[in-house]
């Protein structure tokens, strides 16, 4: 029991690593545009798909003990599993710049 207590905190921790991974990044699953799903039915099968595959990274690396191994390997787990339901990544576009204010003549 204590062994399992003890392991609590890095488990959280790779549930979390991985959410954060997979929340900084934008998902499209162009499958789903195809078959002319709305974005907010997209968005549903996207939280399920992401359930399902931070479960089944949690599953496949629980055993791991070096943190920085299950880590990485919880991220690659997941998106190899948002990649087989047809879910593809990209970082977010760095925001624009606003446009600087002209210069008039007074």
């Amino acid at each position: 029991m204590a062994r399992r207590r003890s392991r609590l905190p890095s488990v959280l921790f790779l549930v979390l690593a991985t959410a954060a991974h997979a929340q900084t990044r934008i998902w499209v699953n162009p499958g789903l545009t195809e078959r002319g799903l709305q974005i907010g039915e997209q968005q549903i099968m996207l939280r399920q798909d992401m359930s399902e595959c931070h479960g089944n990274a949690f599953e496949q690396t629980r055993r791991v003990e070096d943190e920085h191994k299950r880590n990485t390997l919880g991220v690659a787990v997941f998106n190899r599993c948002m990649s087989d339901k047809g879910w593809l990544a990209r970082d977010p576009a760095p925001r624009k710049a606003p446009p600087k204010a002209k210069e008039t003549a007074t």
